[in-house]
């Protein structure tokens, strides 16, 4: 994963789009490190799409002569919490479950970007959602993408999703 950062480095500097406000107005420079907390890590982490790719890959058991890597992400997906019987916390994911389909999950965002990450490992389906605007629903778009490539007929679980429209 060549293509992964943070802070973003000036060689990558030109890949990086703009953020937006909720409103739409730009909101920061491309490739800057923002977010609500002033110290280093606590903002954007940039990624490619190919690197994204990879880590979702390696996360569902798909990397060739990865084990040790595979092994600790599989460890931080087990359930270490229980919110709910549909809503389970593990060490770096949400576990939602809906009728037949087991959804691993982590969304985030900040004033200028909202961003989903998910995957049902039983299905071998995978979605990343990157957003240059903020407050934006991708987590349940991240969701009912995966419910209908999955084939799955229940309703998407809206437990563990953040609402943009709240301030």
């Amino acid at each position: 994963m060549t293509s992964t950062a943070l802070p973003l480095p000036r060689d990558l500097l030109g890949r990086a789009v703009q953020g937006y406000s909720p409103q739409g107005q730009p909101s920061g420079k491309p490739g800057m490190e923002g977010g609500d907390f002033q110290w280093r890590g606590s903002g954007q982490i940039y990624s490619s799409s190919r690197d994204m790719a990879t880590f979702l890959a390696a996360n569902m058991g798909e990397l060739a002569d990865h084990g040790a890597i595979e092994s600790a992400m599989g460890f931080a997906q087990q359930p270490v919490f229980t919110v709910s019987p549909r809503l389970k916390i593990g060490l770096a994911w949400q576990i939602v479950s809906s009728g037949n389909l087991s959804i691993l999950d982590k969304n985030g965002g900040l004033n200028n970007t909202s961003t989903y990450v998910g995957f049902a490992p039983q299905r071998k389906l995978a979605v990343v959602i990157l957003v240059n605007r903020g407050k934006q629903h991708a987590t349940g778009i991240g969701r009912q993408i995966l419910h209908a490539l999955a084939q799955e007929n229940s309703e998407p679980s809206n437990e563990g999703e953040s609402d943009p429209d709240a301030d």
